[in-house]
């Protein structure tokens, strides 16, 4: 009867270890290309991503560090950047972020980004920013 209840116990173990290791998460990352406004892509292009300072109020000390990133757009115009590691299981949503691109002596022209968990994101930021 004992080494019944043990193999009872090592089953239903077993069962939750499989179960659980079953959910993989998928990438949460973001894709931003950068156009001229007839859509042809602009390689080289300075591209800045960061939180918004003001929100929240008074964001860790880690948003500002490690979600502030510029990056140089590839030969097809783009940045790519993966959040992966910032999602936690159950969350639901991740970042604004805003964007700033250069390209020259062009002005900067700004633009926003939402990442959702688990997803690929894209944005398109084109040049000349026309209000």
């Amino acid at each position: 009867m004992q080494k019944l209840s043990y193999l009872g116990a090592f089953g239903l173990a077993t069962m939750l270890l499989l179960i659980s290791s079953c959910y993989k998460i998928e990438n949460s990352t973001a894709t931003i290309t950068v156009t001229d406004k007839n859509g042809k892509v602009l390689p080289g292009t300075s591209v800045h991503i960061f939180p918004n300072p003001t929100q929240p109020a008074n964001p860790p000390a880690e948003l500002n560090q490690t979600l502030d990133v510029t990056a140089i757009a590839d030969s097809e115009g783009k940045v790519y950047m993966d959040y992966t590691s910032y999602y936690q299981l159950g969350q639901v949503g991740l970042f604004v972020l805003n964007i700033e691109a250069t390209s020259g002596d062009t002005i900067m022209i700004p633009g926003i980004i939402k990442i959702e968990e688990q997803k690929d994101n894209y944005e398109t930021i084109k040049f000349p920013f026309e209000i």
